[in-house]
């Protein structure tokens, strides 16, 4: 009597649990695993490129297959290029973000309180502004005649303005903006986590300020290191807003055509197989980086 009692409990406990992880699954289901087979399907059907609104080639013929699309895009030096270069643009960001990152990061674990706040404050506050905005601030601020060169020239340092947007400089300073409040954050909060004995014994065993950083503070904060760069190097892969605003032709990452094959060749065949060649490649990167950490981690 007891066993069946504990059935039922057991029957009602998988009931409750199906009926809490129902909505979950259909979410996931609907808003995603159909979206995701479809693109998939998309990107294997016939599209010359055309208006889409009865002006020539529809966005995609529907029930063809082909592998064209996919045979273009690594057989088309326009899209090697321009995926060599995303993954590049995103080593890049990776490393700048985090080096800036860590600096800032360090200053925020040594301040007091007050300068704590202050300074975590401004690292977060871009991320309560609309990412295109926050685009269009950098033009006003570092463009030709914005408030740095502006300065510049008032103070005599230059002689005529300095051309730091619409250039990889710009793209990449946009860029590190929108990366860094995430990357700061993750090495913060593992440097906090740092117990501060450690680094007054190594002070007490007559180890510098500098000695007992680069032997105890970074080895210990390596780990947010690796995240940091993760992070940043996925940020820089997908770029979208800070290559297409601050950027120029040359400087387009993947993501911005898929948005030019979706919206204005209209031919939803090739964006959707270049946005899954994205997808691979950052699938492969990830797991070739978590490799050499893990071997890094094991040799260390």
């Amino acid at each position: 009597m007891l066993a069946s009692f504990g059935g039922v409990i057991s029957r009602l406990g998988r009931d409750r649990l199906f009926l809490l992880l129902a909505p979950v699954v259909l979410f996931l289901l609907v808003f995603f695993l159909f979206p995701f087979v479809t693109l998939f399907r998309i990107s294997f059907a016939v599209n010359e490129g055309g208006s889409g609104f009865g002006e020539g080639t529809l966005f995609y013929e529907a029930g063809t297959w082909t592998l064209a699309n996919y045979i273009q895009f690594f057989t088309d030096r326009f899209f090697t290029d321009m995926a060599l270069f995303t993954i590049q643009f995103g080593i890049m960001v990776g490393v700048i973000a985090t080096f800036v990152s860590y600096l800032l990061a360090y200053q925020i674990y040594r301040s007091g309180p007050l300068m704590k706040s202050v300074l975590l404050l401004a690292v977060i506050l871009p991320k309560f502004t609309n990412i295109i905005v926050l685009m269009y601030g950098l033009l006003v601020v570092f463009g030709r005649s914005g408030l740095v060169n502006d300065f510049l020239l008032w103070t005599g340092i230059i002689n005529e303005p300095l051309q730091m947007l619409f250039n990889l400089f710009g793209v990449l300073l946009g860029e590190t903006i929108i990366v860094m409040p995430y990357c700061v954050l993750v090495i913060v909060a593992v440097l906090h986590s740092i117990d501060d004995a450690l680094l007054e014994a190594a002070e007490g065993l007559g180890a510098s300020r500098a000695r007992a950083f680069f032997e105890v503070t970074l080895p210990l904060s390596l780990p947010a290191v690796w995240v940091s760069l993760l992070l940043a190097f996925m940020w820089g892969v997908g770029a979208f807003a800070s290559p297409y605003l601050l950027g120029n032709a040359d400087l387009y990452t993947l993501s911005v055509e898929v948005d030019r094959q979706v919206n204005w060749r209209l031919n939803w065949a090739m964006g959707s197989t270049i946005a899954y060649v994205l997808m691979a490649m950052i699938i492969v990167l990830m797991y070739v980086y978590s490799r050499l950490q893990r071997e890094s981690g094991a040799r260390s």
